[in-house]
């Protein structure tokens, strides 16, 4: 089947890193936390971590020929990525800045969230218009988190709200400065795995216990974002917020169809127990929740794959990704090869473009 090639791409999910964790960060921190980090080089990773899934995710061909960390050099990724790809543009999301879940204490976090933004809007915003920024917030103090957001939410560089997860579902109303301050600014939510999940106190758990091996939680990552959409939908956090949007990236989209009519099941149901859903819950998640496409799940045919995709309504809700520079990135002309033309562009450029305010 000939695919004929996109004419515009939007990425929305690409992984930039600070060589040398926080003490890359120095820089943007005062002397002050400088002494305070002093001999803690870099945030906590999880325990299971096998080759393909720690240092070495990161593709060797990704890797800049200036050195470094692949991803950590905004010139070469804008030629290895934007130019290879013909990426219009790319949305910036730190894995790096999502270990701070690990962190107990939230002024170490929340000074490192600024200091990642601070980075990211210097060192990267300036080197190319074509890269913009969800820029992170540290959860564990939503009012400090609400003031960064209004501090530079502003830029036109910045585009989406970076939440790394501590254990605590979204629809709790912990969260809602943040929600207030994304709304407000108009930016959407993002939540993104961390590599955190179920390795530390204070990040998020998986159900039923902790997973013994990397292959474990990397199969069962959809249950975290299940979870917290499920949540969102049910505690009418839309209802409170009616103008919020949230992404889910990477954490699988084939799940979708099931719960829109597990919801609306249920809420059918029980729908006494939550009298501020005025509709069928699918109807908030369909408006107001968007997937990224990578991991790209391979069916056992295509033609299930694209059933899915028109259970989930992903000419709606779909936005394309490329999870670079990971070993296990997607490229556009490889991803949806079989979806009808005029899906594919809402998938690749249109939805993106609407949600991020990029049209």
């Amino acid at each position: 089947m000939a695919v004929a090639p996109m004419t515009k791409v939007i990425d929305s999910d690409v992984h930039p890193w600070v060589n040398g964790d926080i003490e890359g960060l120095k820089p943007y921190l005062s002397s002050a936390w400088q002494e305070r980090f002093e001999g803690r080089l870099r945030l906590p990773d999880h325990p299971l971590r096998p080759p393909l899934a720690g240092a070495t995710s990161i593709r060797h061909d990704a890797k800049p020929p200036s050195g470094g960390a692949g991803g950590s050099d905004p010139h070469f990724m804008r030629e290895d990525l934007l130019d290879r790809y013909n990426i219009e543009y790319a949305i910036l999301s730190s894995i790096q800045a999502g270990k701070l879940a690990t962190l107990p204490n939230a002024n170490e976090a929340t000074v490192l969230a600024r200091a990642f933004n601070d980075f990211f809007v210097n060192e990267w915003l300036t080197v190319d218009s074509r890269y913009k920024l969800a820029m992170c917030v540290a959860v564990h103090d939503p009012a400090e988190a609400a003031k960064e957001i209004r501090r530079i939410g502003h830029d036109k560089g910045v585009v989406a709200v970076f939440m790394p997860l501590l254990n605590i579902l979204m629809g709790n109303r912990y969260y809602f400065p943040i929600y207030e301050a994304a709304e407000e600014l108009g930016l959407p939510v993002l939540i993104h795995p961390t590599g955190t999940e179920g390795g530390f106190e204070t990040s998020v758990s998986f159900a039923g216990g902790v997973p013994s091996t990397y292959i474990e939680r990397h199969t069962i990552f959809p249950e975290i974002a299940i979870g917290n959409v499920v949540s969102m939908v049910l505690e009418g956090v839309f209802v409170q917020f009616p103008r919020l949007k949230v992404v889910v990236a990477e954490f699988g989209y084939t799940w979708v169809p099931h719960f829109l009519w597990r919801l609306d099941q249920n809420w059918r149901q029980f729908r006494r127990e939550v009298p501020w859903l005025q509709h069928e819950p699918s109807k908030y998640l369909l408006e107001h929740v968007r997937f990224t496409t990578q991991p790209e799940e391979e069916a056992e045919k295509p033609e299930y794959l694209l059933q899915i995709l028109e259970m989930m309504h992903a000419d709606r809700t779909l936005i394309f990704s490329t999870d670079y520079p990971h070993w296990d990135n997607d490229v556009p002309q490889n991803t949806l090869r079989h979806a009808p033309e005029t899906m594919r562009q809402r998938i690749f450029y249109e939805n993106a473009a609407e949600l991020y305010g990029l049209a």
